[in-house]
């Protein structure tokens, strides 16, 4: 169950490569095709329906977190530290979620009797966030226990059901309700294959007494009051926002928010990999290599995120008239967001990484809560103000928020983080930027991308020469077998 963790940095790094590659399968290469196969259903629906699909999925997402009881978070850490815990949280999970979705069928079939089709969208959005928590949390025990290859039979069966979904909904040109019920076919699916994945960490009997359940809860709890402020962040720019605007401009930013997202996901299956190595190398006092670890993949990151942020933004017109002309409206909206890039990625290693793994999750809870108020007001103001782009700013300055109390935790556990890599990279965007916006728009999309790659690749071996050397050492060692 699960493997031991090798004494060398450098054969750290290569098992954090080859548990990369698998993740990066899983939620990005995998993911490629969902995400066509997402455009062309944001280009069907259209702002208004797609505003009323995206809804139903956050408020979901906010319901199933509650569900979830931090389960899922507390599992990343705790499985790979006692990998025997994995079965008194599933079952305490499994119990959850069965009760859970019985009870949202019977509130679907009042809905549509009464005809509620807005609610009933409602609760088939409950159900399939809700069963993709309970998959998302057997896929976070597998790769916590250090067998993320094991994921990709899961993920194959979801981006191909996803396609398929989307693929009948488009053809049969359905609506917003029966996109929800097939996608939650989907997950269910999904679910029972991770379920028989995960047969060895099945709870025994005595994982399903209440004793049992309130003592994985209470052990949880941190980790609880972490995610719903988390899932309340990422969710609350649109359910504030769709107080104070129409469907159609929700609609707007949540199609800029799932292309700017894209990019990300590829960090966040490096940071699902990296995560259960730096808890390890922390629960055997090892810091030194933790810190060394943390800061040569967090130059790499940097350097890969700063010059898609900038292309993204370049290119929003393009891109937002690819879903057809009803979006062009998004385009504003995208070249804001597009620089939210850069902030995940960093939120997302220092934070939903480097805390948690030194056992600092209740550190990240407040910083986020503090951000969530914040948003929430911003949202509500800048958005009635300003429309879409006054809430792309809002999520913005949140996000700069969050940064800033993530820097004064590393501060006062004098835990040193140096950022020369994010300066560099930023000095090398705006070049980068610059050079972009002097190019003709007569140029095709090659000719507009290679100068500022090479402007800002000169920019980084200018300012950064030694660095740029380290994160291609780094990169060398995650993918060579030690």
């Amino acid at each position: 169950m699960g493997q031991e963790l090798v004494s060398e940095t450098h054969a750290v790094l290569s098992l954090f490569g080859r548990n990369t590659m698998w993740l990066w399968l899983d939620r990005a290469t995998l993911s490629l095709g969902t995400m066509v196969a997402g455009l062309v259903l944001v280009r069907y629906l259209g702002p208004s329906r797609y505003g009323l699909y995206i809804t139903a999925i956050s408020l979901g997402a906010l319901v199933s977190t509650v569900l979830d009881l931090g389960l899922t978070r507390y599992a990343a850490r705790e499985v790979s530290a006692t990998p025997c815990e994995s079965g008194p949280i599933l079952a305490l999970s499994l119990f959850a979620t069965i009760i859970s979705v019985a009870v949202e069928i019977v509130a679907l079939v009042l809905a549509l009797t009464n005809g509620k089709t807005y609610i009933a969208c409602v609760c088939v959005g409950l159900i399939l966030t809700n069963l993709e928590a309970t998959a998302g949390l057997c896929s976070v025990i597998l790769t916590a226990d250090l067998r993320s290859r094991a994921i990709l039979p899961g993920s194959v069966l979801s981006a191909v059901s996803i396609i398929a979904v989307i693929g009948m909904v488009v053809w049969q040109r359905l609506s917003v309700l029966p996109l929800l019920v097939g996608l939650s076919m989907k997950s269910l699916l999904v679910t029972s294959v991770r379920l028989w994945q995960l047969r060895d960490h099945w709870p025994s009997r005595g994982d399903w007494h209440w004793k049992e359940f309130r003592r994985v809860v209470e052990q949880a709890w941190p980790y609880f009051s972490y995610s719903l402020t988390q899932i309340g962040y990422e969710k609350i720019t649109v359910v504030c926002f769709g107080l104070v605007a129409s469907k159609e401009q929700v609609g707007w930013i949540g199609a800029a928010l799932v292309i700017a997202s894209f990019f990300p996901q590829w960090t966040y299956a490096a940071g699902g990999a990296l995560l259960p190595l730096l808890t390890r190398l922390f629960e055997t006092q090892r810091i030194a290599e933790l810190l060394d670890l943390q800061q040569r993949l967090l130059d790499v990151l940097i350097f890969f995120t700063v010059p898609v942020a900038v292309l993204l933004a370049a290119f929003a017109p393009t891109i937002c008239h690819l879903l057809g002309s009803q979006f062009d409206s998004s385009a504003p909206v995208l070249r804001i967001i597009a620089f939210r890039s850069v902030l995940l990625v960093l939120e997302g290693l220092l934070g939903g990484v480097f805390l948690v793994a030194v056992d600092r999750t209740y550190s990240r809870r407040n910083a986020q809560a503090t951000a969530l108020i914040i948003l929430a007001l911003l949202t509500l103001i800048f958005g009635r103000t300003w429309g879409a782009a006054g809430a792309a700013f809002a999520l913005l300055f949140a996000d700069g928020i969050i940064l800033m109390q993530y820097a004064w935790i590393f501060h006062a556990a004098h835990l040193k983080m140096r950022c020369l890599a994010l300066w560099t990279s930023l000095i090398g965007g705006v070049a980068m930027a610059t050079t972009s916006a002097y190019l003709p728009q007569s140029f095709s999309w090659v000719l507009r991308t290679a100068p500022p790659l090479l402007v800002y690749l000169t920019v980084l071996a200018l300012l950064a020469r030694r660095r740029l050397i380290t994160a291609g050492y780094t990169l060398k060692y995650c993918w060579t077998k030690a």
